[in-house]
C-alpha cells in the first residue's frame, strides 16, 4: 500500500469523465477511482473530498489497476464499439462477450481474470455445439476486447495476449458449376430483383451484406464499388455478363433492393434448393466466384483484392484448386 501525500497532490489529481458516462479521478499516474456518479456536481463535491483525503496524507490506494467488473468494463466497450465500429462488428463483439460473461461470471472482477478463463469459455462454446470457426471468432472478439482494457490502463496486460485459437480441419470451399450456375438462373427466370442479386454474387464475390447496402451511387460505368467489413472499400469492375443485367434497370436514386437482410438470403436459399443445390449456402456463391476465377488461371492475389481479402492467407483456401495450372506451367519447361 501506497499513501498519497501533500506534496504528491501537489504533483496533480484530476477529475475526468470515462466513455461510460461515469466520473473517475486520477489519484496518479496510471492510478484511478471511481466516483460512481454521472452527475457532475455530485463528482466534484466528491472530488474535492478526495483531494482533501490526499493533503491531510489519510488517502490510502492499493498499488495496482482500478477494480472494475466484467460486467461494467462489458458496458463501457461496447458502448465504444457502437460509436467506433460498424453495427456489424458491434453486434458480432457484443454476442461474444455476453457468452463470455456467461461462462466466467458477469461480477467478476476484471483483474481477477485469467487465462484459464478463456479455456473455460471455450469449453462452454463446445457444449453449445459451436463450430471451430465460430469459437474462433470468440476468442479472437474477447482478446480485442481485453487489448481495449490493457490500452485504457484498467489491465497492465492482456491475459489472453499468447492465447491460441483452436487447430481443426477445414474443408474446402463448396461451389456452383457453371452448369449449376445455368440452372440457378433458369429457376429464377423472370424474377428481375433476384436474378441481379444472385449476378451480384458470382460476379463480384461480394458478402451478403455488401450487396444489400448497395446504392446506385455505388454503380459507376465500369465498376461497382463495395463497402465491406470494418468501412473498407473496394472496386470490383463490371463483367460484360453483368453489365448486360444492370441494363435490364432503369438506374434509381437510393439502395438497389428494398428487401431485409434475412428475406435476402432466405430466398437465395429458396432458388439454390429449387436448382437442387440446397447443400450449398448463399455465401458459397462467393466462393463461387473465386473457385471460377482460379481454375481460369486467375491468380491468387489477384483474387485476394477482388476478394478484399485483408490477409493473403484468406485467400489460400482456394490454392488447391489452382494446381491443375500449376502442372500445365511446369509443363512449359524447356530441358
Amino acid at each position: 500500500m501506497t499513501s498519497l501525500n501533500k506534496e504528491q497532490y501537489n504533483l496533480g489529481m484530476r477529475l475526468f469523465l470515462r466513455a461510460n458516462g461515469v466520473y473517475y479521478a486520477e489519484i496518479k499516474r496510471n492510478v484511478t477511482r471511481s466516483l460512481k456518479t454521472r452527475n457532475e456536481r455530485e463528482a466534484r463535491y466528491r472530488f474535492k473530498a478526495l483531494q482533501r483525503e490526499a493533503v491531510l496524507g489519510k488517502l490510502i490506494l492499493l498499488d495496482k489497476s482500478p477494480s472494475l467488473t466484467l460486467q461494467e468494463f462489458s458496458k463501457e466497450y461496447l458502448g465504444w464499439m457502437e460509436k467506433n465500429r460498424a453495427w456489424g462488428t458491434f453486434d458480432r463483439a457484443a454476442l461474444s462477450l455476453n457468452k463470455f460473461m456467461e461462462a466466467v461470471g458477469r461480477q467478476r472482477q476484471l483483474s481477477t481474470i485469467r487465462e484459464r478463463d478463456l479455456e473455460n469459455h471455450v469449453e462452454y462454446c463446445r457444449k453449445r455445439h459451436n463450430k471451430p470457426a465460430t469459437i474462433n471468432i470468440e476468442i479472437r472478439q474477447v482478446k480485442a476486447a481485453f487489448s481495449k482494457a490493457v490500452y485504457w490502463k484498467y489491465l497492465k496486460e492482456n491475459p489472453f495476449r499468447g492465447f491460441r485459437q483452436i487447430k481443426y480441419h477445414k474443408d474446402p470451399p463448396k461451389f456452383l458449376s457453371v452448369d449449376q450456375i445455368s440452372k440457378v438462373f433458369a429457376v429464377i427466370g423472370d424474377n428481375r430483383k433476384y436474378r441481379l442479386i444472385f449476378a451480384l454474387y458470382i460476379y463480384t464475390g461480394a458478402r451478403r451484406k455488401e450487396i444489400h447496402s448497395l446504392t446506385w451511387a455505388d454503380i459507376e460505368n465500369d465498376s461497382i464499388i463495395m463497402r465491406g467489413k470494418g468501412y473498407k472499400t473496394r472496386v470490383v469492375p463490371l463483367s460484360s455478363a453483368l453489365r448486360a443485367i444492370l441494363q435490364e434497370y432503369e438506374r434509381g436514386v437510393g439502395r438497389l433492393f428494398m428487401v431485409s437482410l434475412k428475406q435476402m438470403g432466405k430466398q437465395i436459399k429458396h432458388y439454390l434448393r429449387e436448382a437442387g443445390v440446397g447443400h450449398l449456402r448463399p455465401h458459397d456463391l462467393r466462393h463461387t466466384f473465386a473457385s471460377q476465377l482460379v481454375m481460369a488461371g486467375v491468380d491468387l492475389r489477384t483474387i485476394q483484392e477482388l476478394l478484399g481479402h485483408s490477409s493473403f492467407t484468406t485467400t489460400l483456401i482456394y490454392a488447391h484448386l489452382s494446381q491443375p495450372h500449376l502442372k500445365t506451367a511446369v509443363e512449359k519447361l524447356p530441358y
